[in-house]
């Protein structure tokens, strides 16, 4: 009876493992949406890879759950039971984190087996398969048996912690609206930070400020998006610019620490905190040396980590996130903690005054809006599913893009600030130099009534009239001072001499005025591949010139800060209509003798297009047939009221190797007096020196000798600028 007992036993052991290793539950697929297959569902066999036969993956026992970690190196197969309770037979399956891939479906069509996948050997897509996501034949009402093999990356073995083998089923139009998504929120951040990149890289090499820093991290975050290991031409389409074997995770370690420096460094200068803030200005260098040893180490080891198809898990376990000297959510937390803390001072610095720093402010603060928004998201969709990924990325992605975004305004504040503090510099000077002069006509006064009143005793007349002398001498110096600062703000105004050559192939100019300060500037701006070069002769010369000069070069600013530069009558319209609100001519009077003439050259390298608009300025064009005079129009900016717009002529010519060489100048050239007769220079001898000239430079250098000597002993009428160049 004992005996009995025991085999009664045993029988029921043997028949209960039996039913928990071969009996499942089948999923029921009720829905064409994508629905994660709980684990219950689910059987797993270790120990046998890909090739393993149908036959012996039936004849062996199934487990619960997976035993060895290795098994994510070497493969294994998860073993389960669904029941198709759609009205369609073509099924899509989708899986998570996945490189190594074969199915084995088993219902009453047989036993089908569908093609063995590897992430960089075969096709990455089919009619019937996305990657490791594939289409497979369920029949209606009727429960299959699905054998999936599996084989996974170290990077992927963490990011699933613990359910690398996640299946979701569904429609084969969901899974394909999945895969289509992923690579559009890539290119939809991708796109944006490249181009704030190549934008803020421009920036940079025209003004030298702090553009570089935040370039860089643009330009390295769109690369790592673009042709990393994960990146959109890598993963999604299947051009394994990098080798597969690098771990997504593993190069992570070692850029992140580069981007996250680059990124501190770019907050210390934004927010000046050498300056503003000098000890914690120390922490933030502190923490990038801690940054800058890190990326050593982490370098050092990545050389001698082993390859991750090899790799042992027990050795390395998956947590460990490949070759990294420290776990990742470890260095990232100085990172957020400085971001907080800039968050912080920029908001400090806004309440000191500084209107850049507003903008800073909400800058840093726009990346911790994800954590509201995912929360939210987290539970509108139920957990962190595709969906709530599918959301979640293209979101995160506009508030980091939006950082740089809010960046450029304060960039664009702070040089308004710039500008404004210098016409206020202006300002004061001006009012500084009349209330000099007029102190000064006031002490004269004096003196003369003081001399008519003395005149009974010379010796203190004499005495007066010394000390009247040596009063009109210092008052002298004080205004020639002046104007000497006068003419260094002037000459700050005109672009910088090495920003001048910039798209030109050949460029030579003479500025000179017939006093310290003149009525004649120059200006240049680049925007949106349009380079325009303004030559311009205000009314007037000496101060009253200087400060024409002063408010045309800044209504030039602002014209093009809201206007394009590929039209330069457009810019001659705007700059009349500014400056008849500038003199306020509607408002006062119909008429002024303030004004100016100008001529404005706008090309393209990209277009290969050159124009031409003049107001009372012509251009001269040399080419192999000779040299062309383009006539501007004969009227002038500024002095009455006109009706807007103005009809402004423009000349319009392709570029290219040969492409000519331009000349345009104001009338200190063609209206200096001098030879025997006292007559003007004229046209015909420019025209003459620039025909015989071989190159530009040439050209400009023989006109100014030229007229020079013409003018021998006559004094200077006017000022003088001329510019030649080619494109």
């Amino acid at each position: 009876m004992k005996s009995l007992r025991i085999i009664l036993y045993l029988i029921i052991l043997i028949f209960f493992i039996s039913s928990t290793s071969h009996s499942q539950e089948p999923f029921l697929i009720k829905s064409e949406s994508l629905e994660i297959i709980p684990n219950k569902h689910l059987r797993f066999l270790e120990g046998f890879d890909e090739n393993v036969s149908f036959e012996t993956l039936e004849s062996v026992n199934w487990s619960e759950k997976r035993s060895n970690p290795q098994s994510m190196v070497d493969g294994y197969w998860v073993r389960f039971s669904v029941k198709n309770n759609l009205q369609m037979d073509t099924i899509g399956l989708s899986h998570n984190f996945n490189r190594e891939k074969k199915i084995f479906v088993k219902n009453s069509l047989g036993i089908t087996e569908y093609d063995y996948w590897k992430l960089g050997l075969h096709k990455h897509r089919t009619d019937t398969r996305i990657g490791s996501e594939y289409q497979i034949i369920l029949l209606k009402n009727e429960v299959s048996v699905i054998y999936n093999f599996f084989r996974n990356r170290p990077a992927d073995r963490f990011n699933s912690k613990g359910n690398y083998h996640r299946m979701m089923v569904g429609s084969w139009e969901a899974v394909r609206d999945k895969e289509f998504l992923a690579p559009l929120s890539k290119i939809a951040f991708i796109a944006p930070s490249l181009l704030f990149g190549i934008y803020y890289l421009i920036l940079f090499l025209i003004s030298r400020g702090n553009y570089i820093w935040l370039s860089f991290a643009l330009l390295l975050i769109s690369f790592a998006q673009l042709c990393g290991p994960a990146g959109l031409l890598t993963y999604h389409f299947g051009f394994y610019l990098l080798t597969p074997s690098v771990s997504s995770v593993s190069g992570m370690i070692v850029s992140s620490p580069i981007l996250f420096l680059v990124l501190i460094e770019f907050f210390r200068r934004s927010l000046d905190l050498r300056n503003q803030f000098p000890k914690i200005n120390k922490i933030y260098l502190l923490v990038n040396i801690f940054y800058s040893i890190i990326i050593l180490l982490n370098l050092t080891l990545l050389i001698r980590w082993p390859n991750e198809e090899q790799l042992d898990l027990i050795q390395y376990p998956p947590d460990n996130l490949g070759p990294g000297i420290i776990k990742f959510h470890q260095f990232v937390i100085p990172f957020v903690i400085l971001l907080l803390s800039s968050v912080v001072l920029a908001f400090l610095s806004w309440r000191r005054g500084s209107r850049p720093s507003g903008y800073l402010c909400l800058s840093f603060l726009l990346p911790f809006l994800i954590i509201p928004i995912a929360a939210i998201s987290y539970l509108s969709f139920d957990g962190f599913n595709w969906h709530f990924w599918s959301f979640i990325s293209p979101v995160a992605g506009i508030l980091f893009l939006g950082m740089f975004v809010t960046f450029g305004f304060s960039v664009a504040q702070g040089m308004n600030d710039l500008k404004q503090e210098f016409i206020d510099k202006q300002l004061e000077l001006n009012n500084e130099l009349e209330s000099k002069v007029e102190a000064r006509t006031a002490d004269l006064k004096k003196t003369s009534e003081e001399l008519l009143v003395t005149n009974k005793d010379l010796r203190t007349q004499g005495m007066v009239l010394q000390k009247t002398s040596e009063e009109l001498t210092a008052a002298n110096n004080d205004i020639n001072k002046s104007i000497q600062a006068a003419s260094v703000i002037q000459n700050a105004i005109l672009p910088r001499i090495d920003l001048l050559h910039y798209g030109f192939r050949d460029l030579e100019y003479v500025w000179q005025p017939r006093d310290t300060i003149g009525g004649d500037f120059y200006w240049l701006e680049k925007k949106n591949g349009w380079t325009c070069l303004v030559v311009a002769d205000c009314t007037g010369h000496g101060i009253p010139g200087a400060f024409m000069t002063l408010i045309s070069s800044t209504l030039l600013d602002r014209i093009s800060s809201i206007k394009d530069l590929s039209q330069p009558d457009a810019v001659l319209n705007d700059l009349d209509e500014f400056l008849q609100k500038s003199l306020s001519l509607d408002e006062t009077h119909q008429q002024t003798d303030f004004g100016l003439d100008a001529g404005v050259c706008c090309f393209s390298l990209d277009e290969k297009i050159f124009r031409y608009s003049g107001a009372k300025m012509n251009l001269y064009q040399k080419s192999a047939q000779g040299v062309v005079e383009i006539k501007g129009d004969k009227k002038s900016l500024g002095y009455d009221i006109k009706q807007h717009p103005l009809d402004f002529k423009v000349f319009e010519c392709a570029l290219n190797q040969q492409s000519s060489s331009f000349f345009v100048f104001s009338d200190g050239v063609t209206d200096q007096v001098g030879g025997e007769k006292k007559l003007m220079y004229g046209k015909k001898r420019v025209l003459h020196q620039i025909r015989e000239a071989v190159d530009v430079k040439t050209a400009v250098s023989n006109i100014v000798a030229d007229v020079e000597r013409y003018q021998g002993i006559n004094k200077r009428r006017d000022d003088l600028t001329l510019f030649g160049f080619a494109v």
